[in-house]
């Protein structure tokens, strides 16, 4: 006798993939965001911000993902840069 299964969803157990590319184009698209930007009102706040922040995390996710990308820590690199870059507008804009 021929015993039936039970029909399951297809599970996708495959890790991840990696985005090196992605963070860095992010972390580029940051420097403009968190410069040119300044000007225009909380202007590094909400384009360079968001947009250093997401290449970090993208860029230590493929880091971990594909074992010392070159493209992923020269993402985090150039984001953590345009972080502190907004760090310091910040404060200089404060104690002016």
């Amino acid at each position: 006798m021929q015993t039936t299964t039970l029909d399951r969803p297809v599970v996708d157990v495959r890790a991840r993939r990696a985005h090196p590319t992605l963070a860095f184009v992010l972390a580029l698209l940051s420097v403009p965001g968190s410069t040119l930007a300044w000007d225009l009102p909380v202007g590094g706040y909400w384009i360079g911000l968001p947009l250093s922040v997401a290449a970090i995390v993208l860029g230590f996710q493929a880091n971990r993902a594909l074992h010392g990308s070159r493209l992923a820590v020269a993402a985090i690199v150039i984001a953590a840069l345009m972080l502190g870059v907004t760090a310091v507008c910040t404060v200089l804009a404060i104690v002016s």
